[in-house]
């Protein structure tokens, strides 16, 4: 390996100039044999080298990245992780999809829903703090943010990407708010973003394809095998691209990474666009699954070019024909289908679950997960007040600090403390599996599946007919005039603001914003009402 010279000198007209040779084992990577730059004459000899110094680190880390990246395992600096979070940003800026008109109102639950799935809440009992983490959608953001720059990152880099990554999605959301309410002036996170140079490798070109030479099949699957025990990506990212992969495979009619073509990919991409996925799905998903594969063999020697580097997906915008909101028909077809007698060979709990499970979702907003998976126990009294315990004990949710949420009054007169029972912590909803059930799929989440398909057997149509009810109590809650911060602590929302995080919301003034809500005015069957299958 040849050793890389750095110097600065003065030339003969005055100007100070700078150049720093490039280590050959790295050279073609790097794309250039030398960098080189000048600064003006003017500038007395300890200013130079204040200009000199953060230019020769700038390069000297984008050399150590570019050694640590042919070697497999990336390790990344506060700035670079900061600059490739920024690069994300931008990205973001420059989607069609941000621009959303004056339609406000009409959007503010989606960004609210995404919200909620890119962050957690964590409560600290010793300082009373609740802080919002990364949750499992913002980790496929980083994860198809690595995968496009064909990047392998150590974990501590991992977790510090993911820590300026929240940044820069809180950041974007907010931009997004003041886009939609008219405000177009200059975006100030925009301006100072880090510059996205040599520090960090920019998304992989496409590359001209070399000659086609014989060479050994090399497995697609095995290649994304190799990336997933690689650790870099989340459980859930690999889980999640594991089918996509599958998939491309499929199309092909073959499983040899040397062989496919950009022509290949192109008509695949075509193909799930005629799918009907949208083109969000197909660019987060699909093609950041392929690409990394296709990538480690590239980067292994094993094919001349990644074909899937500088992909397009070329699609029609998505077009919303249909509000997320249960419509009030829709709420009471779903609602009265619960008195009915369940038919078939559907279990005590099952019949329990749809009974139970859409009311409850109706009158707290919470989501159907959360509540499958709720215990007798998590039926009691707080402060004088029956409430619902939402908490991580009972199972997998996306918010890892527990909450309560009072119930309303027209669910009592219907018999729902009959559930309720003290220290007892049999779900109420599900049979326990023996062993516990599978970790990936467990009990409660397929019990919220199977009641997402005996809806869509009513003829429902809401786009997700579970998450449906969430959309609707906020809809109704805003329309009511409940309080922002009591909608978030009811439905465990990120709040707003840093400011509406502190405090707690207590039991008595979260009940009077629960009896806000209108009650649902349908005919209850005394024969199919009360606790009936809870007994």
């Amino acid at each position: 390996m040849g050793v890389a010279r750095v110097s600065l000198t003065r030339s003969k007209t005055g100007l100070w100039r700078a150049r720093k040779e490039i280590p050959e084992a790295i050279r073609e990577s790097y794309g250039k044999r030398e960098e080189k730059t000048s600064w003006p004459a003017h500038l007395t000899h300890e200013q130079a080298l204040a200009e000199y110094l953060p230019w020769r680190a700038k390069i000297e880390s984008a050399i150590d990245l570019l050694k640590q990246r042919l070697a497999g395992t990336v390790r990344l600096t506060r700035q670079q992780a900061k600059a490739l979070a920024g690069a994300w940003y931008q990205e973001q800026v420059s989607a069609d999809w941000e621009d959303v008109g004056g339609d406000w109102h009409g959007w503010v639950p989606d960004w609210q829903a995404t919200r909620e799935n890119l962050f957690d809440e964590t409560y600290d009992p010793d300082t009373g703090e609740v802080r919002y983490v990364a949750g499992p959608e913002l980790i496929d953001e980083r994860d198809a943010l690595l995968a496009a720059r064909n990047m392998i990152v150590t974990d501590g880099s991992a977790a510090m990407l993911l820590d300026e990554l929240s940044e820069m999605y809180l950041a974007f959301f907010s931009r997004l708010e003041r886009r939609a309410s008219g405000d177009r002036s200059i975006d100030p996170v925009l301006i100072a973003l880090p510059a996205v140079d040599a520090t960090i490798p920019p998304p992989v070109q496409e590359n001209k394809a070399a000659p086609r030479t014989s060479r050994a099949a090399v497995s697609i699957t095995e290649l994304f095998e190799r990336y997933a025990k690689a650790g870099s990506a989340s459980v859930r990212t690999v889980s999640k691209w594991r089918p996509q992969v599958r998939n491309f495979v499929d199309h092909l009619g073959h499983d040899d990474a040397t062989r496919v073509t950009r022509g290949d990919l192109n008509r695949w991409v075509e193909a799930l666009v005629e799918r009907g996925l949208a083109k969000k799905t197909i660019t987060d998903s699909y093609v950041p699954a392929v690409r990394v594969s296709l990538g480690i063999a590239y980067e292994n020697e094993q094919i001349p070019a990644n074909p899937a580097t500088g992909l397009k997906v070329r699609a029609p915008k998505a077009v919303r024909t249909q509000s997320k909101d249960h419509s009030t028909e829709a709420a009471h077809a779903i609602l009265t289908a619960t008195l009915r007698p369940s038919h078939g060979a559907v279990s005590g709990r099952h019949a329990l679950a749809r009974r139970w499970v859409p009311w409850i979702c109706a009158y707290t907003g919470a989501r159907v997960g959360e509540v499958t998976q709720m215990r007798a126990m998590d039926v009691r009294q707080e402060e004088g007040v029956w409430i619902f315990h939402i908490t991580p004990e009972a199972g997998s949710t996306k918010d890892s600090k527990a909450r309560s949420v009072p119930i309303h009054s027209h669910l009592i007169e219907q018999g729902i403390l009959g559930l309720a029972k003290a220290g007892d912590a049999t779900p109420l909803f599900y049979d326990m599996p023996e062993g516990g059930g599978s970790k990936v799929n467990p009990p409660a989440k397929q019990r919220a599946s199977k009641l997402a398909e005996w809806v869509r057997a009513l003829g429902v149509t809401t786009p997700q007919p579970n998450h449906g009810w969430r959309h609707r109590f906020k809809t109704v809650a805003r329309s009511v005039g409940m309080l922002p911060e009591q909608r978030d602590a009811i439905q465990g929302h990120v709040p707003r603001t840093e400011g509406e995080s502190y405090g707690a919301q207590p039991m008595p003034i979260l009940q009077a914003a629960i009896e806000m809500m209108p009650r649902y005015k349908i005919d209850l069957d005394p024969s199919a009402g009360g606790l009936a299958a809870g007994e």
